[in-house]
């Protein structure tokens, strides 16, 4: 329910002034993300950089609950809001947020029908790290190291096959070494299992390599579709 809530907090200020013009037949945004919120959830599951869930969600809804025009707008904003609360949740996307909202007359009216699926696909960066080489933070969970499966490829030896995750959530941005033959550090402190906080233009040792981080944004694309 407390995910739910926010999603829902969310969508009222992304919709403020626009609910009367999107909905009609008592329908509610906080029924839509109400039914995000509960599919997300159904659709966690593990990965090696921690807890993921589905990216793209199709809302299927009955002809009298929304006016002609407003399902792009409405998947744009929801695309958006959930968007959002993947980054502060930590939740790892494993590509762009879609939303599609389907008119279906064989939905009851005021209900709500939500499927949940994964499509991989490319991440804009929200984060990156420069050295000799720039590499780009697309995931809110990403995998880094030496292996052809991380996040974040960095092919010099001394760099463990999967090194460190670098994640965000609630607004910050940590660091997690994965128990790395040659360590981790932020500034010069070491990094262990306990998440360390990583800022803009702190530097980030990976194996004796310095890498400094930088914000490029705060969240990750989306994209809907009506």
């Amino acid at each position: 329910m407390k995910l739910a809530r926010e999603l829902e907090r969310r969508l009222e200020a992304a919709l403020d002034g626009l609910s009367g013009r999107l909905f009609r037949g008592g329908l509610h945004s906080s029924e839509l993300a109400a039914r995000i919120a509960r599919e997300a959830e159904l659709a966690e599951f593990d990965t090696v950089a921690g807890p993921a869930t589905a990216n793209r969600f199709v809302l299927h809804l009955h002809p009298s609950n929304l006016t002609a025009d407003a399902g792009t707008e409405l998947a744009a904003q929801l695309a958006r809001a959930f968007d959002e609360h993947a980054a502060d949740r930590g939740w790892r996307l494993q590509g762009p947020v879609k939303v599609s909202v389907q008119n279906d007359a064989t939905i009851a009216p005021r209900a709500v029908r939500c499927e949940a699926t994964i499509v991989p696909g490319p991440l804009a960066p929200w984060a990156r790290l420069k050295g000799a080489a720039s590499y780009d933070i697309g995931p809110n969970r990403a995998l880094v190291g030496r292996g052809a499966d991380c996040d974040v490829s960095i092919g010099p030896p001394e760099v463990s096959r999967h090194h460190a995750i670098i994640f965000r959530q609630d607004g910050q941005a940590y660091v997690v070494d994965l128990d790395s033959v040659n360590g981790t550090a932020i500034d010069g402190t070491r990094v262990g299992r306990i998440p360390m906080p990583i800022n803009s233009g702190s530097i980030l040792t990976l194996a004796g390599h310095d890498l400094r981080f930088s914000h490029v944004s705060r969240l990750t694309s989306h994209a809907s579709d009506a």
